[in-house]
């Protein structure tokens, strides 16, 4: 099992990625929009309750928005050797399932202890309350793992201040960088106010709580529901509609007969224009792509394109710069890189203009 310990030099590491993401998320969105942050508590322990629609990218975000160092729980299958280091110092608590083998279920005893013991001193924990990942827009049903763990936190220790805060990431696509995202905090739920009929009804008092925090959480959603008409709704969610402010663009998708565009398809311009400002970048680009026809599990290529995309075109300018230093002069070598970079952005523009 990964140790609960976090060491000084883990602590730097985590500020130092928060930071980094912080920035790295500005060129990465085309627009990142957050929303509600004010509502968040400041007198107490927070479960953040997140909807879970790219992997990997979904923690980073709401570590870098929220303002709170979080220890988040994930899936205890990816806690192995040479990530162990990074997951620690992430701050990060493996969570086991019965397909993870029935042996090892005994030891969310140690987990859940663990986190009570968190809350009690005001840290703050991120669960991911749908139970898995996915790359559509409505909320799966939630379990109760995360209104179980803050009601049971206060039941151990009932001079603690707990709160739910439902969280709502809004992706403008699940699949291509310099989109416009959305993340949106909604109400907190605070958990003082059920711990009294939880002692005494705690089925019904859990299962109350748990539909509570689903509807906070859709709230938080452009496309909370599933509906015969999820996949022409779907398709409205696109580039030039996410410009819209988050509870507009939630209102006129709801709406019949609402007047929000469709995609249109590329042009034969605009397809060249891609492969023209593809040249210029073309050696990270296969390098992305061909790491993605490795990845099965589609919902990992956005967070992936996110990892790589961080390290390899800084890798890939740098050298190009270095190179070009021998040719010409510093000055023109920037100009070289500048137009790299504007090149990137021309291109990632002109593939999700019409997505």
């Amino acid at each position: 099992m990964i140790s609960f310990k976090v060491k000084k030099v883990e602590k730097k590491f985590y500020s130092f990625i928060r930071i980094i993401s912080t920035f790295y998320n500005n060129f990465f969105f085309k627009k990142l929009t957050i929303i509600g942050k004010e509502k968040i508590p400041n007198d107490g322990a927070i479960i953040f309750s997140p909807n879970h629609q790219s992997a990997l990218l979904d923690p980073l975000l709401i570590g870098s928005t929220c303002g709170k160092r979080l220890y988040s729980l994930t899936r205890s299958d990816v806690f192995r050797k040479p990530f162990l280091w990074v997951l620690n110092a992430m701050q990060t608590i493996p969570v086991y399932r019965m397909r993870d083998g029935f042996e090892k279920l005994h030891q969310n005893k140690k987990v859940f202890e663990k986190c009570y013991e968190l809350l009690k001193v005001k840290n703050n924990l991120l669960i991911f309350s749908e139970g898995k990942h996915h790359d559509e827009y409505y909320l799966m049903p939630i379990s109760k793992g995360s209104s179980r763990i803050g009601l049971e936190g206060l039941k151990k220790f009932p001079n603690t201040i707990i709160y739910l805060q439902a969280v709502g990431i809004n992706y403008g696509s699940h699949k291509h960088p310099y989109h416009n995202c959305t993340i949106v905090y909604g109400d907190p739920i605070k958990l003082n106010e059920f711990i009294n009929l939880y002692e005494k009804k705690p089925i019904k008092t859990l299962n109350r709580v748990r539909l509570k925090l689903e509807r906070e959480m859709k709230k938080c959603l452009w496309l909370p529901n599933y509906s015969k008409e999820y996949f022409i709704k779907k398709n409205l969610i696109n580039f030039k509609n996410t410009k819209h402010e988050f509870n507009l663009l939630k209102k006129k998708i709801s709406l019949e007969g609402n007047k929000l565009k469709n995609n249109n398809s590329k042009t034969i311009i605009d397809e060249i224009a891609i492969a023209f400002f593809s040249i210029f970048n073309l050696i990270p680009l296969m390098l992305i792509h061909s790491a993605l026809k490795k990845i099965n599990d589609r919902v990992f290529h956005l967070s992936a394109k996110y990892l790589i995309g961080f390290f390899i075109f800084p890798l890939w300018w740098t050298i190009v710069f270095i190179v070009s230093v021998n040719f010409f002069n510093i000055t023109l070598s920037i100009a070289i890189i500048l137009f790299l970079v504007l090149f990137l952005f021309f291109r990632q523009f002109l593939i999700i203009k019409n997505k």
